[in-house]
């Protein structure tokens, strides 16, 4: 009847539900081209070179523009390292220094 499976599944914090609401929130508040080339970079794993193709400017513009998007963020939600990221893969993604290109 399925009432041991339900026991078995976790439900999550409704502390992750505000953070996420937060991210989003903040991730709005970011001027479309550097919302566009974090996204591309950050979340969808696109090469600078790959989202400057996309975007139709130089690699130099994608990489001022994931720059300036992830300080933009950081500064939004209070971020002063990497201990101060939630556990999610793509939020790391997204905020960290990392990236490829």
């Amino acid at each position: 009847d399925g009432t041991y499976a339900e026991t078995l599944k976790s439900h999550p914090e409704q502390h992750s539900r505000v953070e996420f609401d937060e991210f989003r929130a903040a991730l709005a508040k970011l001027p479309p081209d550097q919302r566009e080339a974090l996204i591309l970079v950050g979340a969808s794993g696109f090469s600078y070179e790959e989202a400057a193709a996309i975007c139709d400017c130089a690699v130099g513009t994608i990489k001022s523009r994931v720059n300036r998007a992830r300080t933009r963020l950081s500064g939004l939600l209070s971020i002063e390292g990497t201990d101060d990221f939630g556990p999610d893969h793509a939020t790391r993604a997204i905020l960290s220094a990392g990236g490829r290109g």
